[in-house]
């Protein structure tokens, strides 16, 4: 009976090494972590995603990103696919699947999302005629009532009546978008957006992320100024009407939009560049600067 036993043991350990055990035969799971941004142009969009927690009994040969409807697919080896050939001002809902010897993974699928333009303009009233401007595009779901991917550009009027606070105009790059706060303004229900040039809303310290400060103090106590040598963070804050995002805003929304730039190319010695109002957040921004335009275009 022992001697059977370690037999079938024996061809057991045979038959997995050569592959011939069903069991080893495995299709992945599905992908995780997916998410959809806005493509370079109209009628594109990026899908990113993750590994799935197990690869099966193979390595992944690729991964297939469908968009509905209409059936619309890319392939790729790795995160993000570009997806081209959408309509443009359509919802769709996108899947991904994880492929390997085997087959392919169960689906990992998006709600019905939209993507939308944003521009947000801030008068610079010392460095006319130049303002200060927010570029980007976000992803919005219109049932669940989420923004997410807000990004873009933030390109600020640096030059005080031809002065020498810097560059005439200084750009810098928002790829992280790090908050999303509920708001009620001017009886709309919305959301406040933000996004950041670094992954950490710890844009002024010791009080952390907070439209209206100016004073410059490092990312942690201590740390050198960026006109220094130290690391800077920069933001801008979005208002989006959750009812319909193109909708145009009220003075109440227009309050309170802001944006800071406190990167070593937003800094006017400790001074950050900022865009507030006396009515949203009891000041104005460094330059006097403040917000007057948010203009929301469906992509």
């Amino acid at each position: 009976m022992r001697m059977t036993r370690m037999v079938v043991a024996a061809a057991g350990l045979v038959l997995a090494a050569c592959g011939g055990s069903s069991s080893t035969n495995s299709k992945p799971s599905s992908p995780e972590d997916v998410s959809v941004a806005a493509g370079p142009v109209a009628g594109t969009a990026l899908v990113f995603f993750s590994p799935p927690a197990s690869t099966g009994s193979s390595a992944i040969t690729g991964y297939t990103v469908t968009a509905e409807p209409g059936g619309i697919t890319a392939t790729r080896e790795d995160s993000p696919i570009l997806l081209t050939g959408l309509t443009p001002q359509t919802a769709y809902a996108y899947s991904v699947v994880a492929t390997n010897s085997t087959g392919d993974s169960a689906a990992a699928t998006t709600a019905a999302l939209r993507f939308y333009d944003v521009v947000e303009t801030f008068h610079e009233p010392m460095t006319q005629p130049n303002d200060s401007i927010f570029t980007g595009t976000f992803t919005f779901d219109p049932a669940a009532k989420v923004v997410s991917n807000l990004a873009g550009s933030l390109t600020e009027s640096m030059t005080m009546y031809g002065g020498d606070y810097g560059p005439p105009m200084t750009t810098v790059a928002l790829a992280y978008q790090l908050a999303a706060t509920t708001a009620t303004l001017g009886g709309v229900d919305g959301l406040l957006v933000t996004t950041f040039a670094l992954p950490t809303t710890n844009t002024f310290d010791p009080s952390g992320f907070a439209p209206g400060g100016t004073q410059y103090y490092g990312l942690s106590t201590g740390a050198p100024n960026p006109a220094s040598g130290g690391v800077g963070n920069a933001y801008a804050m979005i208002f989006v009407d959750t009812a319909g995002p193109t909708t145009a805003l009220v003075q109440a929304q227009i309050d309170k939009l802001a944006y800071a730039d406190c990167t070593p190319g937003g800094m006017m010695m400790s001074t950050c560049m900022t865009g507030t109002t006396d009515a949203g957040y009891g000041t104005m921004g460094t330059m006097m600067g403040y917000p007057v335009s948010e203009v929301v275009t469906e992509r």
